[in-house]
């Protein structure tokens, strides 16, 4: 048997999280009770695991404030979601989407642990001239030059801020930045404290072809994610960020509506 002082410390700081996470209660009880109960019915027991869960998994875990009010968007946004023909899978709640998985820290590498018709929801942040910005979409796809036009114009940036681009800059650490470990970086940021961004990003995907995978995986930690019907992803990244961060300018790529302020009235898509 292999003693642990051979295996890298990264490596080790992972396997030790892990172990803490499956000695913890799991996920689909507080879920269930949710769907039970409703989200504001939140016990001392659910509050004790979420902070455990925060405190002992530190970035490696969404907070228990962003996995609450996650639930709470993504069960309005399934409520809303029209269905033409009843489907029990498709129609199952959230306590019966829950992926488990071994960590990663690149969206192919999760897209690969994923099962088959799941697509990676896929997160990178950019810095334009001195704005921070994150960008979120569906699958593995990478960022393109036309999309950081698309993102300098709608911020009323001159071309040339594109020079001074860079695409997940060390200035701008996971853990620092967003108190999220590599792997894990979503817009789904904790809704009490401070976002320190110029804007958040929901970049253009193929809706015919990601529409056969029907769902896309949302991290809640580097070993858990949650599927959704891929149908959902603006809704639920809109909702989360008017109620998290309103403050944040929203900028949707590939639409007809191109841009979008949360500080405006919302119709509560």
């Amino acid at each position: 048997m292999s003693s642990f002082a051979s295996v890298p410390s990264a490596s080790l700081s992972l396997q030790l999280a892990e172990e803490v996470l499956y000695d913890l209660p799991p996920l689909e009880g507080v879920f269930l009770h949710w769907y039970t109960h409703g989200a504001t019915a939140t016990t001392p027991g659910i509050t004790s695991l979420l902070a455990r869960r925060e405190q002992m998994l530190g970035a490696a875990t969404l907070s228990g404030a962003s996995i609450t009010l996650l639930y709470e968007c993504a069960t309005d946004c399934l409520r809303r979601l029209p269905v033409s023909v009843y489907s029990p899978w498709d129609s199952r709640p959230l306590h019966a989407r829950l992926l488990r998985h071994g960590p990663s820290q690149r969206a192919a590498e999760t897209q690969a642990l994923l099962p088959p018709g799941v697509l990676v929801q896929k997160t990178i942040s950019v810095t334009l001239g001195e704005r921070l910005l994150l960008c979120t979409g569906v699958g593995t796809g990478s960022l393109t030059r036309l999309h950081l036009r698309d993102m300098a114009a709608a911020l009323a940036l001159p071309f040339r801020a594109l020079k001074r681009c860079t695409i997940n800059s060390s200035t701008h650490t996971p853990v620092e930045t967003f108190a999220m470990q590599p792997g894990m970086v979503s817009p789904f940021l904790h809704p009490e404290r401070a976002a320190h961004l110029s804007a958040l990003v929901l970049l253009p995907w193929r809706e015919r072809r990601d529409a056969k995978a029907r769902e896309v995986a949302i991290s809640l930690s580097l070993w858990e994610s949650l599927a959704l019907p891929v149908r959902c992803m603006r809704p639920l990244v809109r909702q989360y960020a008017r109620r998290a961060y309103p403050q944040v300018r929203l900028i949707e790529l590939g639409t007809a509506d191109a841009t979008r302020s949360f500080a405006e009235e919302d119709d509560g898509s």
